[in-house]
């Protein structure tokens, strides 16, 4: 059995609230308030499209996995926020890439202009 702290009642083991005072007890904040959602094990379209959508438009697939990994958390779906996860992944080191490609080839360009002059490009 348990006591109410501020009222002191006697109260069951399993009781929420003190049926005295209406005092929370200690299973009151132990309690999970979350419900639990069934996985059934199907790959959400969301996550399939940021996963597709990362090796043809970088930008649109990253947005897209996103928000398909903050839905999968939140659902408790493993297998579509791997998917999302690997579209995350794959949107970022081609966002990366670009982003070294486009530099080197800056540097190229500023060397070239350089050395020959601006008129021979």
């Amino acid at each position: 059995m348990q006591y109410c702290k501020s009222c002191g009642k006697e109260l069951a083991d399993e009781a929420i609230i003190c049926t005295g005072c209406g005092c929370a007890t200690d299973g009151f904040y132990s309690k999970p308030n979350k419900v639990s959602v069934q996985n059934t094990g199907e790959l959400s379209l969301m996550a399939l499209l940021g996963f597709i959508f990362s090796f043809l438009s970088c930008l649109v697939g990253l947005i897209l996995s996103c928000i398909a990994y903050k839905t999968a958390v939140n659902e408790n779906d493993e297998k579509s926020k791997n998917f999302a996860k690997a579209g995350i992944i794959i949107s970022a080191v081609f966002i990366a890439l670009a982003i070294v490609v486009t530099v080197v080839y800056g540097v190229y360009v500023a060397l070239y202009v350089s050395v020959y002059g601006p008129g021979r490009i």
